[in-house]
């Protein structure tokens, strides 16, 4: 058995989505590589098709494949860029869309899908800044009269429907930053609207409609897709919270008949739960995918996801009176498992935070791996892009600092307000008692994160001298800046809990406007287009660490956004990051 490389990491195919069918006699996987191809802007997607015995029958390949759907008698739906797809047996059938399809479903024999039309204007010409977005609007695709147009004005974040009841995530703006105070609202098919819920400072997502009732996860969430909370029940106009004051964490609903089942995760041991009954299904420590908004889908006694724990990769797992597995990552098998210990501690308030700890030996290195969000977690899985760290002789720490999900929602909404304050001190606080219990025995210890952990790993060199070094991701320097720029200014208004123009939290914990003699030297790396936190937050904070005389060095890489996804450039910052720890010892 040999070390993960980046070359394993660069083989591994995250599986998106897993769906069974209303017979229960297929089952579908969405799946991706890992990397995207020079200059191409869409993973390479593949749709593996499975018998009800998960058999492999057929594997569709291509790039912008998403949403996949079935229809009450069997029909696959998916989604390839501006095409819409249907496999009945044998026979395909496409229908084209003069716009960017965002997602689809089927409504009865028909279809809805949310698109936003082509714009028109060349790209070179002068626009209007926020005035010339285009809206995802709602569309059925009728089979006897074309392709009619259900809303108008207002845009379109996600839906679900049962029937003709169709609910939607809307807002009256179509800029990413619109998500964060978006509603939920009842659409009509002769397009009228009736708003039904206003979460107010929180967002919702996974939106499930059955009869006359609508379930959705509710929780402060850090980025669209992202989704996890509390559960939601509205029912002929009455609201519940079927999980209030729950110590786990949320992130998938399915109606069967007239029960919900529900995906629950406490500190990465994940179960699949009827919530009528209380009874659990599957339990399995580890992470269900995709990891951004873990899902499962099901047929009476059948129930399909994909799973990974620390000895076993990433597959398609079949649940019917016994488990089987599909072979989608079956060439990387072979590889070594790390083992994982989950860290428990308290913290500077006492607050009880948690973790995970990965060594093959305590003597080595450490790399504190701080995860984005900040409302996601890290989690054991067999491999990822921290297991890379172990493969190189490092053990790694990932805390889940308040603001993480898997303790509940009010564990995922406990650094409101107070964006690198108590939740650094989550850190640092579980660095010292990893030393102070013998579970390190090294002091060289290194920061790194990309995102909010971008962020974290950034603000570490301006408020503590304990990393050898710092390795920073497209992380924000300057919150005021910050908010001036990105796409997703609703978003640190929320988490911040403050007007930006009043400065002092802004101010407070932005690394560019701390005092301090920094002595640990800090090697940044961010994308050119990132639209989320864009690339002169690293450059700000490149020119103030530089003309103080700071050991940093900044790589900025083409064509990519917020993350690093083209092959070679996934390959050189695993090694530019490394080789960097290595220097300084």
């Amino acid at each position: 058995m040999k070390d993960h490389t980046v070359d394993d990491l660069l083989k591994f195919k995250n599986i998106e989505n897993v769906i069974i069918n209303n017979s229960g006699a297929e089952i579908a996987a969405l799946v991706s590589d890992s990397y995207k191809e020079y200059k191409n802007k869409n993973y390479k997607k593949y749709i593996y098709i499975y018998d009800p015995n998960l058999n492999l029958k057929n594997r569709i390949e291509g790039y912008g494949l998403k949403s996949i759907n079935y229809s009450h008698d069997g029909r696959l739906l998916y989604v390839e860029d501006n095409l819409i797809n249907i496999i009945d047996g044998s026979n395909k059938f496409t229908v084209k869309f003069d716009g960017k399809i965002d997602e689809a479903k089927w409504l009865k024999d028909n279809i809805l899908f949310s698109a936003a039309l082509n714009n028109n204007e060349k790209e070179d010409d002068a626009y209007f800044f926020e005035e010339s977005d285009l809206l995802n609007e709602l569309y059925l695709l009728d089979f006897k009269n074309g392709i009619k147009k259900i809303t108008s004005g207002i845009s379109i974040f996600e839906f679900d429907n049962y029937n003709d009841n169709i609910y939607a995530l809307t807002s009256d703006c179509p800029q990413e930053s619109c998500w964060y105070k978006s509603k939920l609202s009842k659409i009509a098919l002769d397009g009228s609207i009736k708003e039904i819920y206003d979460p107010k400072f929180r967002q919702i997502g996974k939106l499930r409609a059955y009869k006359n009732k609508i379930a959705f996860l509710e929780s402060i969430m850090s980025d669209r897709g992202v989704i996890s909370g509390d559960v939601i029940l509205i029912d002929n106009n009455n609201i519940k919270n079927l999980t209030e004051n729950s110590g786990n964490t949320y992130s998938h609903i399915e109606f069967y008949s007239d029960d919900i089942y529900v995906l629950e995760n406490h500190m990465a041991e994940f179960r699949i739960k009827n919530l009528s009954s209380n009874k659990i299904i599957w339990c399995g420590s580890g992470i269900v995918y995709p990891v951004v908004s873990p899902q499962f889908s099901m047929h009476e006694n059948k129930f399909v996801f994909s799973h990974s724990n620390e000895n076993e990769i990433a597959e398609v797992i079949l649940l019917n009176n016994g488990l089987k597995k599909s072979n989608i990552n079956g060439e990387l098998k072979d590889l070594k498992p790390y083992k994982n210990e989950l860290i428990q501690w308290k913290s500077v308030d006492n607050k009880e935070i948690y973790g995970f700890f990965r060594s093959q030996n305590p003597g080595d290195p450490l790399v504190v791996y701080i995860h984005g969000g900040p409302t996601s977690f890290s989690y054991p899985a067999f491999i990822d892009r921290t297991t890379m760290y172990l493969g190189s002789g490092f053990s790694v720490f990932l805390p889940n600092y308040r603001g993480s999900i898997g303790r509940g929602r009010q564990y995922a909404e406990s650094n409101l307000g107070d964006l690198g304050g108590k939740d650094f001190d989550d850190v640092i606080m579980g660095i010292k008692y990893l030393y102070e219990n013998k579970i390190i025995k090294t002091d060289r210890i290194y920061i790194t994160g990309g995102s909010y952990g971008g962020y974290i790993s950034a603000l570490a060199i301006m408020k503590i001298d304990i990393f050898k070094a710092s390795v920073s991701l497209y992380g924000i320097s300057d919150w005021v800046s910050f908010h001036g720029v990105s796409n997703l200014s609703n978003w640190d208004r929320i988490h911040m809990d403050e007007n930006p123009y009043n400065f002092n939290k802004y101010d407070k914990f932005s690394a560019i406007r701390m005092e301090h003699d920094v002595k640990t030297p800090v090697l940044l790396m961010h994308g050119i287009e990132d639209p989320y936190v864009p690339v002169g937050q690293y450059y700000e904070f490149y020119r103030f660490l530089k003309e103080n005389n700071k050991n940093v060095r900044l790589l900025v890489y083409p064509r990519e956004g917020h993350g690093f996804t083209e092959k070679e450039h996934m390959i050189q910052q695993y090694k530019e990051t490394i080789d960097f720890f290595n220097k300084y010892k």
